[in-house]
């Protein structure tokens, strides 16, 4: 707790200028406290330095994130202060920092930040009449495990993971790493860590002193030492209820504490005891790296990471290390037509997401009775298309017969059809022999005629010329 104060406290300093007007403007507050607690006391100090921007700050604790989201939607406070897991549904490319393996280093962080920081950049953190005007990073994001044997992407396979505020992005690695998920909050993670009830958290370093999470760590758990990802605390304001200018002045005063805030951030890491850092070798790594490549695609085809944010973190890992085997080519972005057109859709998907119950059991209970049903169905349409395919082939062979049948009869019908042509011909041929044959009778029969009547002659000559 002493740690997150201290982080919460450097940022004070973010909003000194100086005074000339004040605007009152309400900020709903995540503090896992209340009231008393780190954030409500970093704001606390804000209060005299936000009047040198014009501004007369009212803030409100709440120690559930959601009710702060509620609070926002209702239009009952002009800024929200939430982690990026809920601020994503307002602003997709700010909410998106937070993708596992986009950022991966320190200086990929720095230069991330310098780039947003640029008045040009600033659209970037505006959607509709929301603007992103502060990320606080809270560090890398780590997998602390009950058991020390968990240290691969394939040893998650069957753990139970916790899932923090529904968040897509640990519903999805936890569908790839085929571990269980459990619906989880920031006010009861840490307990439910410590009893067993889920065996990996994704938390960062500040994490393990401010929800006294090496309880849960105990003799056998231990904290894989391979940053996954940073987390963000963001400030989401409406545009229309702040100067034009807050926004760019926030983020570049951000700029200046980044190293303050680095170096609070290595001494949270530092006091975590050595022998719970679990070490992975390069295999692992690459492992992870591609584990994660697989997380933020699949997340921006569902239309929950921005696809250009995506873009601009993929160009800086790129430069900081060309050697990438992702540099080789750059990842694909929908263009601004597609996007336009689905960011009702969007919308209605990341209300619908925000509306959802957290009760662990009952979503456990829906997924499963889903799962089942998605089987069921699949077994079913499986069974009809083996079905329709058998019909299909018995209907094949059938035809296959029936036309061999066909040419079979065709073949019998010309077989007798060469066979009665050449019986005609033989008929004819005989024919024409017996036609042969009888005119060849008739000559003899008429030189027979012939010699008889010549015969006949001379026998009368011959009578006639006795008598005389």
């Amino acid at each position: 707790m002493k740690l997150f104060s201290i982080f919460l406290c450097i940022l004070i300093s973010l909003f000194s200028s100086s005074a000339f007007s004040l605007e009152s403007k309400t900020f709903c507050v995540w503090d896992p406290v209340g009231r008393s607690g780190p954030v409500m006391t970093f704001y606390s100090d804000v209060i005299p330095r936000a009047q040198a921007w014009g501004l007369k700050l009212k803030f409100v604790a709440y120690t559930e994130e959601t009710d702060v989201v509620k609070q926002f939607k209702a239009g009952n406070c002009e800024a929200a202060v939430l982690t990026s897991i809920l601020s994503r549904q307002f602003v997709k490319f700010a909410g998106t920092m937070d993708a596992i393996g986009a950022i991966n280093s320190e200086k990929g962080l720095e230069l991330a930040i310098a780039t947003l920081s640029r008045s040009r950049a600033g659209k970037l953190m505006i959607e509709n009449n929301y603007e992103v005007v502060t990320t606080f990073p809270v560090g890398s994001m780590y997998a602390f495990v009950k058991d020390r044997s968990i240290d691969t992407i394939d040893e998650f396979s069957g753990q139970k993971i916790a899932i923090l505020n529904n968040d897509p992005q640990m519903y999805k690695f936890a569908s790839l790493s085929k571990s269980k998920p459990v619906t989880v909050t920031l006010s009861n993670f840490a307990d439910k860590f410590k009893t067993g009830e889920v065996d990996i958290v994704i938390m960062p370093a500040l994490a393990y002193n401010t929800f006294e999470l090496y309880e849960g760590l105990a003799d056998k758990g231990g904290i894989i030492d391979y940053r996954l990802y940073y987390g963000m605390l963001q400030t989401i304001a409406r545009r229309d209820q702040f100067p034009e200018d807050f926004g760019n002045k926030m983020r570049n005063y951000m700029l200046t504490r980044m190293k303050a805030m680095n170096k609070m951030v290595v001494d949270a890491e530092e006091e975590i005891p050595k022998h719970y850092w679990i070490k992975t070798n390069q295999f692992v790594k690459d492992e992870i790296d591609h584990f994660s490549k697989r997380i933020r695609l699949a997340l921006q085809d569902d239309q929950i990471n921005n696809p250009t944010a995506l873009k601009l973190f993929w160009k800086i890992r790129c430069r900081l290390d060309p050697s990438r085997g992702e540099c080789k080519a750059p990842p694909k972005v929908v263009s601004k037509r597609v996007k336009k057109n689905n960011i009702e859709k969007q919308k209605a998907q990341a209300d619908a997401a925000a509306k959802k119950k957290l009760e662990a059991e009952r979503i456990a209970h829906a997924k499963k009775a889903e799962a089942e049903r998605l089987a069921k169905q699949r077994a079913e349409e499986e069974k009809r298309l083996q079905e329709q395919k058998e019909q299909e082939q018995r209907k094949l062979e059938e035809e296959k017969q029936l036309l061999a049948q066909q040419q079979q009869e065709q073949a019998r019908l010309e077989e007798e059809r060469r066979i009665e042509e050449q019986r005609i011909a033989q008929e004819k041929l005989k024919l024409e022999e017996e036609k042969k044959a009888l005119e060849q009778e008739r000559i003899v029969l008429e030189q027979a005629k012939n010699e008889l009547e010549k015969k006949e002659s001379w026998s009368l000559w011959d009578f006639l010329f006795g008598w005389i």
